[in-house]
C-alpha cells in the first residue's frame, strides 16, 4: 500500500522520545525558478499593515506585520541589515486584535504601544514589558472618545479604515485624523494631553476640525475636491467649524490615511487610499506652520509620479518606515480589501532615495518579503508525496485561491520536487500550476490527496472540489515522467450515492481500519469529518461508514469550519491533527477504536 503524507502545517515530529512532540523547523531550503528563498516557511502575506516595534527590547526596531485577511500577527526581527521571521508571534500579543493594528509610542516612554480596533473605533494597549519580562500589555483605553463641542462621543473609525495616528500639531502627543462617517471629510481630533497635563501619556481628544485640509472626497469615486465650499468645509480656513446639518451625506465606503511631512514644509501631507480604487493620491499641504488650518493645495493621483505608480488591487494602504536599514523611511503599499485583492505579489516597496524631510520614493519590488517566501495566494495547504517514485518526498501546495485581474480568483496546485535527500530535503518549484488545474474550472480550494487506489503501485490522486464532490485521477506515469488520465468526476459510493461533503471537500486517503486498503476521509466546510470505508484494494469501493467521525465539529460557533484532517501513525497508533478556519490545530488520539457512528476521539488539545 502506497500513501502520501498530508500536513496541515509544516511540522517535524521528534519520534525519539516515548511521548513524541513536534518542533518547528524552517531551515529546509526552497528554490523558486532558480532563486533560493531566504525564509520560505514564513507563511505568505495578503492584506498587510506594517509598524515598527522593538519586541525583544534590544534597542533596534523590528518589523510588526498585521494581516487583516486572517487577523494574524507576524514579527520580523531586525538583525542590523536584514530581517528574519520570529515563529509564533501571535502568542506575544492580546488575543482580541482584529481589523487593524499599529505600533505607536503614545506616552513617549520609548516603548511602542498598540492601537487596534475597538467597537466602532479604536482600542489602545499600553506596552508594559521590558527586556526581562518580554512583551506585556495592559488595556489603556477600551475605546477612545472625543469631545465634540461639549458632548463626549466615540471617536469613530470604521472597521475597514486606517486612520492617521500621528502628532499633527507637533506638540508631543498623538492626534488622530479620520474620515467622517460619511466618508467625505477628514476630521482632526486633537489630543489635549500636553495642554491639560504637561505630558503625553493621556488620550484625551477634542474634535477641532470637521474638514481638515479643506478638501472633500467624492462618495462615488476617489476624486478629491480641493478648497471645498460646502459645509462643513466652508472654504477650509475656518477655525473649529461647527457641526451643521447636511442631508446629502452618504454612507461611508472606506479609506486609508497616511499623514507625514512629505516635502519638509513643517506640516502634514496626506496619502489617501480608497476602497474601490487601486491607486494612491498624494495631497500636498500648502501651509508652513501647524495649527493654521491650512489648505491642501495640490494632488497627485498617479503617485509617485517620479517612479512606477503605486497601483495595486484593491484599496491600497500606505506605510512610512525604514525597511532597508539606511535610516530613511521607505514606503510600503499593500491592499486593504479582504478577499478581493492581490494576494501573491501584494506588498509594493519604494526606497526613499531622499531624506525623511525631503522624501523621494523609487519603486523596488511588488513582493516585499513575499519574494523570499513560499507564496501561492490565500489558504495554502501543503501535501507531501513521492510522486515520481525516486524515493524522495516531494511537496504539493494547494490554495484556497489566487487573485486574478480583475476581481477574479482561481485555485491551483504548485509542485515542488525534492532535489535533495530524504534527510536533507531541498524543494525546487517545478510547476506553479500542476496539471493546468487552474484552467479546469473546478472552483476554489481544490485539494489533493495521493495514494495507490487500484493496486498498480502508482499513487493516484483524489481531488476535493468547491462543490463538495471529489474526482479520481488515475496515475499513468511511466518512469519518472508524471502523467494522469482524464479525471472521473462526481464519484459515487458503493451504493450509487454521490460522495459529497456539501461544500469544499478536503480529502485524505488513509487506512483507518487497518485492513490494508486506503479509506477516504473528507473534511467539511461545516466543521465535521466524513469517513468512507474502502472495501477493495484494486478498484476502490467506498462505503459511508460515519457521517461525523470522532464526533468532531470545529464550527460550533460559526458556520465555517473548513476542516483539513490529517491522520498520521506513530508506534502503530493513529493520531489526528485538524486544521480549520480559526487558524488553530486540534489534536486527537484514540482513533482506531472509535471509528463507529457516535464514538468520540479523545481530544488532547484544542489549540496545539
Amino acid at each position: 500500500m502506497k500513501i502520501c503524507t498530508f500536513f496541515v502545517v509544516l511540522l517535524i515530529a521528534n519520534f525519539l522520545r516515548p511521548q513524541f512532540n513536534f518542533s518547528f523547523k524552517d531551515s529546509i531550503p526552497v528554490s523558486v525558478f532558480g532563486v533560493d528563498l531566504q525564509f520560505p516557511w514564513a507563511g505568505g502575506l495578503n492584506n498587510t499593515q506594517f509598524s515598527d516595534l522593538d519586541f525583544d527590547y534590544d534597542g533596534d526596531l523590528d518589523l510588526l506585520i498585521f494581516d487583516r485577511s486572517s487577523d494574524q500577527i507576524r514579527l520580523f526581527e531586525n538583525l542590523g541589515n536584514n530581517y528574519v521571521p520570529y515563529f509564533n508571534a501571535s502568542a506575544l500579543f492580546p488575543s482580541d486584535i482584529r481589523y487593524r493594528l499599529f505600533s505607536i509610542d503614545y506616552n513617549q516612554d520609548g516603548k511602542n504601544d498598540l492601537f487596534t480596533y475597538g467597537i466602532g473605533g479604536i482600542k489602545v494597549y499600553k506596552n508594559i514589558g521590558n527586556s526581562s519580562t518580554g512583551l506585556q500589555w495592559s488595556v489603556a483605553k477600551n475605546l477612545l472618545y472625543s469631545d465634540n463641542w461639549g458632548t463626549l462621543l466615540n471617536l469613530y473609525v470604521s472597521s475597514s479604515d486606517i486612520p492617521a495616528i500621528v502628532d499633527v500639531d507637533l506638540d508631543g502627543d498623538i492626534d488622530i485624523l479620520t474620515y467622517h462617517i460619511s466618508g467625505e471629510y477628514l476630521q482632526y481630533h486633537k489630543n489635549l494631553s500636553q495642554e491639560l497635563y504637561g505630558h503625553s501619556d493621556s488620550l484625551q481628544f477634542e474634535l477641532r476640525n470637521e474638514c481638515w485640509g479643506g478638501f472633500r472626497e467624492d462618495v462615488n469615486s476617489n476624486s478629491v475636491f480641493l478648497n471645498d465650499q460646502t459645509p462643513p468645509c466652508q472654504g477650509g480656513n475656518v477655525p473649529n467649524p461647527e457641526f451643521k446639518p447636511n442631508d446629502q451625506l452618504k454612507a461611508h465606503a472606506g479609506s486609508t490615511v497616511l499623514a507625514f511631512d512629505y516635502d519638509g514644509s513643517g506640516v502634514k501631507d496626506l496619502l489617501l487610499g480608497d476602497v474601490a480604487h487601486p491607486n494612491l493620491i498624494l495631497l500636498t499641504n500648502g501651509g508652513a506652520t501647524v495649527n493654521s488650518n491650512s489648505l491642501i493645495i495640490n494632488q497627485d493621483s498617479n503617485f509617485p509620479s517620479n517612479s512606477i505608480q503605486a497601483n495595486i488591487q484593491l484599496f491600497p494602504a500606505s506605510f512610512w518606515l525604514d525597511v532597508d536599514f539606511d535610516g530613511n523611511k521607505d514606503l510600503l503599499v499593500a491592499p486593504n480589501a479582504k478577499n478581493v485583492s492581490e494576494n501573491e505579489k501584494s506588498v509594493l516597496m519604494y526606497k526613499n532615495t531622499g531624506t525623511n524631510s525631503a522624501n523621494n520614493f523609487v519603486f523596488q519590488t511588488k513582493a516585499f518579503l513575499q519574494e523570499d517566501m513560499i507564496e501561492h495566494g490565500t489558504g495554502s495547504i501543503p501535501v507531501f508525496c513521492d510522486i515520481d517514485n525516486d524515493g524522495l518526498i516531494d511537496m504539493f501546495v494547494a490554495n484556497f485561491y489566487a487573485y486574478k485581474p480583475t476581481l477574479l480568483k482561481e485555485s491551483r496546485i504548485a509542485f515542488y520536487k525534492n532535489t535533495g535527500t530524504n534527510t536533507q530535503p531541498f524543494f525546487t518549484l517545478v510547476d506553479s500550476d500542476f496539471l493546468n488545474l487552474a484552467s479546469s474550472l473546478y472552483g476554489l480550494r481544490i485539494i489533493p490527496s495521493f495514494g495507490d487506489l487500484n493496486g498498480d503501485g502508482k499513487k493516484d490522486m483524489i481531488l476535493g472540489f468547491e462543490n463538495g464532490t471529489i474526482g479520481f485521477f488515475k496515475n499513468t506515469s511511466v518512469g519518472s515522467s508524471i502523467s494522469f488520465a482524464s479525471p472521473v468526476l462526481n464519484l459515487n459510493d458503493a451504493n450509487g450515492s454521490l460522495i459529497s461533503a456539501g461544500q469544499y471537500a478536503c480529502p485524505q486517503l488513509v487506512d483507518l481500519n487497518k485492513d490494508g486498503v486506503l479509506d477516504l476521509v473528507l473534511g467539511k466546510k461545516t466543521g465535521e469529518i466524513l469517513y468512507y470505508r474502502n472495501t477493495s484494494g484494486t478498484s476502490f469501493n467506498f462505503i459511508l461508514e460515519n457521517s461525523q467521525l470522532g464526533m468532531i465539529d470545529v464550527a460550533t460557533d460559526t458556520p465555517d469550519g473548513y476542516v483539513v484532517p490529517h491522520f498520521f501513525e506513530h508506534s502503530d497508533s493513529l493520531f489526528l491533527l485538524v486544521g480549520c478556519a480559526d487558524g488553530k490545530l486540534r489534536y486527537y488520539k484514540n482513533i482506531s477504536d472509535s471509528l463507529n457512528q457516535g464514538q468520540s476521539f479523545q481530544q488532547l488539545s484544542d489549540d496545539y
